[in-house]
């Protein structure tokens, strides 16, 4: 039963960041220039990013209900997470709004001279974003996640609709301010029958406050702590190179930059589907979490040494035939984002097992050291390279934490073995890697100057390559005499 729960929300995850991944390729299109596109992807940025400040609460509390009983303990740890996050959502609304008056002031978007009543709107938008954000994120704790991407998956495609719609309509930039908020005030409002019928009388804002809930708060701050400064470590990680980017360079060297890492980042989220339906499983420490775990393991190296491969051979020539040759940032820049994604992508299930297990200290102290490491090297490679030097400082910077010190971590923590763990993760990649970038290169020469053949040829490639491990997977573990799917993890 497990495993079918478990393929079912990998299905719904992957459905949802695959959505979420179009929509961003389709955005491409309602845009006149590069230049425009840099300025709004910053924008757009900072927006997606501010959720992500909360403290560490939502997962906090989250881990805590995930398996209990539906009790009166469960419901009082319920409303206090209401409590406190609307508070947080207005504090997001604020900050939103005040970084993107600020960002106004830069030169990539004084070049461009929008209206200066869109950067606040976009702001405060934030708040919404926010909410919404939280509020979905409560289905996980409740064990209903597979919803959760579900109401993800509308939401992608109401933000394609309500962007085009208002392009069509003649809203201009304005547009982006209602297809970031209404999806999310929709979502809610979907999600809220579920959640009220697991816990009823939750309120979606709840102001109230009282010694308790200052009691909980103190109580639930040693574990929320770490949590939450692994997610700011994390945060600034992921997004720093391109906001450095933003906010010092313009032209058309930021809207490419950008446009790769936001189609990087999505296929980051959408590869990770799997990694990230395994923690709830072993935070709730179910039967064969583990099994499951060490099967992941084993394919990440395969999934993302034949996605990187592709993805660094055929984005280039996509964005070229899809929009326009000055969109493309061309083969160096998408083979160093390539590079540097399978580093994290190599890491990401030992990374998914500790958050699942409550390391969040030691994540959190991993990642702090990354980012200064990313930080030293920023300065004197920006100013030689540019926004290339900017992201091979990104690359270096791993060395910090997810290239090594993170697997061995991991190594001690689940009493594996870290040298033959780390060959056999990378000695799957570069296997991945030569068959499915050999495949592409041959698919592009054929293929011609058209980007759905692009996408056709990424996407067969992958799909020939995985398709070869697990079926050599599948014939080991027969002549093992082993036939259950959580099992045949151990035989990729």
């Amino acid at each position: 039963m497990l495993g079918s729960l478990f393929v079912q929300t990998v299905f719904w995850r992957a459905l949802a960041y695959l959505s979420w991944a179009l929509v961003s390729l389709l955005t491409i299109r309602v845009f006149e220039s590069v230049e425009l596109f840099g300025l709004i992807s910053a924008a757009l940025l900072v927006l997606g990013s501010l959720p992500a400040l909360d403290g560490g609460f939502r997962n906090t509390l989250n881990r805590r209900i995930l398996g209990r009983p539906r009790d009166g303990e469960t419901l009082r740890t319920l409303r206090f997470g209401q409590r406190l996050y609307t508070r947080f959502c207005a504090a997001v609304l604020v900050a939103g709004t005040l970084i993107l008056c600020a960002y106004s002031f830069t030169p990539n978007a004084r070049s461009l001279e929008l209206p200066w009543a869109f950067y606040p709107s976009l702001g405060a938008v934030g708040g919404i974003v926010a909410l919404g954000s939280a509020f979905l994120q409560l289905l996980t704790g409740l064990g209903q996640q597979r919803r959760m991407f579900m109401l993800q998956l509308f939401m992608a495609w109401a933000s394609i609709g309500i962007l085009w719609a208002g392009f069509r309509l003649g809203l201009g930039v304005w547009s982006f301010v209602l297809s970031q908020s209404l999806p999310s005030l929709v979502a809610m409002g979907l999600a809220a029958p579920g959640i009220r019928e697991a816990a009823p009388g939750l309120r979606l804002l709840d102001f109230a406050w009282d010694r308790d809930d200052t009691a909980r708060l103190k109580e639930l701050w040693p574990d929320s702590s770490g949590l939450m400064r692994f997610q700011l470590w994390t945060l600034l990680v992921y997004t720093l190179d391109a906001t450095l980017v933003a906010w010092l360079w313009q032209g058309k060297l930021v809207g490419q930059y950008l446009l790769v890492a936001n189609l990087f980042s999505k296929l980051r989220l959408l590869l990770q589907s799997a990694d990230d339906a395994v923690w709830p499983i072993l935070a709730a420490k179910t039967d064969k979490a583990e099994t499951i775990a060490e099967g992941v393991l084993r394919f990440n190296g395969w999934l993302w040494g034949g996605a990187m491969a592709v993805s660094a051979l055929c984005i280039p020539a996509f964005i070229a035939d899809y929009k326009a040759q000055d969109f493309s940032g061309g083969t160096l820049l998408t083979a160093l984002f390539a590079l540097r994604y399978l580093v994290m992508g190599i890491a990401s299930q030992p990374g998914y097992w500790m958050f699942g297990h409550g390391h969040m200290e030691l994540l959190a102290r991993l990642m702090r050291r990354e980012l200064l490491c990313c930080l030293a090297l920023s300065l004197p490679l920006g100013l030689w390279l540019g926004p290339i030097g900017i992201l091979i400082a990104f690359i270096a910077g791993s060395s910090g934490s997810t290239l090594l010190p993170l697997h061995l971590e991991f190594a001690r923590a689940s009493g594996r073995s870290a040298w033959p763990m780390l060959r056999s993760s990378w000695s799957r990649a570069a296997l991945a890697a030569a068959v499915a970038g050999g495949s592409a290169t041959v698919g592009l020469r054929l293929g011609g100057h058209d980007w759905r053949l692009t996408v056709v040829v990424a996407g067969v490639c992958l799909a020939v390559t995985l398709a070869l491990a697990l079926g050599m997977a599948l014939l080991r573990a027969r002549r093992a005499g082993v036939t259950g799917r959580a099992e045949l993890g151990r035989f990729l």
